[in-house]
C-alpha cells in the first residue's frame, strides 16, 4: 500500500527544478511506511538516496532523481535536461488502466516500479494477456496513430509518459536514443518470438515452469541457491498469459510444490527450491509432471 504525499516547490522555481523546503521534507520522510511523494503533480518515489539527497539539500528532488529504471530504459541515452523537460510520472492504482486499445497513442509509457500487464480482448469477452512490463520497459506500441492492446497497472504502479511527438523529435537528433529504441524493439521481437512458442508448442507443465523460470531469472533475492520470486498478478492473469485454465495453473503448481522444486509461501510469493530441475521441466527434457 503506496502513502503518497502532495508536496509544493518553493516559489519561482520551475518543474524541472523542484526544491522542497527542508522544514516540509524533514515532516514528510519521517513515517516508514512513506513510500513516494508528489512534487508539482510529479510523482516522486522516495528511494534512499533521494531521502538522504533531498534532506541534505545537496541538489534538487525531481522525478528522475533516484528513478531506477533510468539506466535500464531508453532514458539512459536522454540528457537530464530532456527527461525533466518531457517526462512526467504518474501513479497507477493496481487494476487501473494506463491506455485501452484503440485509444489515441499520444504518449509512450516507462515503467518505474511495479507491473504493467498487456492484453487484449476478443468478441466473445476471452482474454490474451501478451506480456508484463516491468521497471525500465517500454510501453505505447501503435499502430495508425492508435494503440493496439490494453495496458492495466498489476499492481500500485508508477509510470513516466513522454509525449510521442517529443521522442520522434529527439530520436532523429539523438544517435543514441535512435540505437536505444532499436534495442527496444528487438528485445520486444524475440520476446513476442518466444511466447508463440510457449503458446503453440508447449504443455502446460512446460508453460508454468517457464513462466516461473523467466521470473526467476529476473528476482533479485537467492538465498542458498533458492530463488524467491514475487507474482504481484494472480492466477487469473497467469492463466491467461499462458493460454490456460486457473484450475489447470492451480493444479501444476501444487504438483511442482509436492515435488519439492517450488514452496508456496503465499498467493503472491513463490520460492524455487530445484532451480536445475525447473529448467528441465520448462525445456521439455524431464518426465512431464502428471
Amino acid at each position: 500500500m503506496y502513502l503518497v504525499m502532495e508536496l509544493l516547490s518553493e516559489p519561482g522555481q520551475n518543474r524541472g527544478e523542484d526544491v522542497m523546503t527542508l522544514d516540509v521534507l524533514n515532516s514528510c520522510l519521517e513515517p516508514e511506511n512513506l513510500d513516494m511523494v508528489t512534487v508539482n503533480g510529479n510523482v516522486v518515489p522516495m528511494f534512499p538516496d533521494s531521502i538522504s539527497v533531498a534532506k541534505k539539500r545537496i541538489a534538487p528532488v525531481s522525478a528522475c532523481h533516484g528513478c531506477r529504471a533510468q539506466k535500464k530504459s531508453i532514458c539512459a541515452a536522454l540528457e537530464e535536461e530532456e527527461r525533466e523537460k518531457f517526462g512526467r510520472t504518474r501513479l497507477i492504482r493496481a487494476d487501473a488502466p494506463i491506455f485501452r486499445a484503440f485509444d489515441a497513442a499520444n504518449y509512450f509509457f516507462i515503467v518505474i516500479s511495479g507491473e504493467v500487464r498487456l492484453s487484449n480482448l476478443l468478441d466473445d469477452g476471452r482474454r490474451q494477456i501478451t506480456a508484463f512490463k516491468t521497471c525500465g520497459d517500454l510501453l505505447g506500441n501503435q499502430l495508425e496513430g492508435h494503440y493496439t492492446t490494453d495496458a492495466e497497472a498489476v499492481c500500485d504502479t508508477i509510470i513516466c509518459q513522454f509525449p510521442f511527438r517529443a521522442l520522434d523529435s529527439m530520436s532523429s537528433q539523438n544517435a543514441g536514443l535512435h540505437s536505444a529504441m532499436l534495442k527496444e524493439m528487438r528485445a520486444e521481437l524475440d520476446t513476442m518470438r518466444r511466447h508463440a512458442i510457449l503458446l503453440g508448442r508447449k504443455t502446460p507443465v512446460e508453460k508454468i515452469t517457464t513462466f516461473l523460470k523467466a521470473r526467476a531469472d529476473m528476482a533479485e533475492s537467492q538465498i542458498d541457491h533458492m530463488v524467491a520470486v514475487k507474482l504481484p498478478m494472480g492466477r487469473r492473469d497467469i492463466a491467461d498469459y499462458l493460454g490456460l485454465t486457473i484450475e489447470t495453473v492451480s493444479r501444476t503448481l501444487s504438483k511442482l510444490k509436492q515435488l519439492s522444486i517450488i514452496d508456496i509461501p503465499s498467493a503472491h510469493d513463490i520460492v524455487i527450491k530445484d532451480m536445475e530441475e525447473l529448467a528441465l521441466l520448462a525445456e521439455g527434457r524431464q518426465c512431464p509432471v502428471s
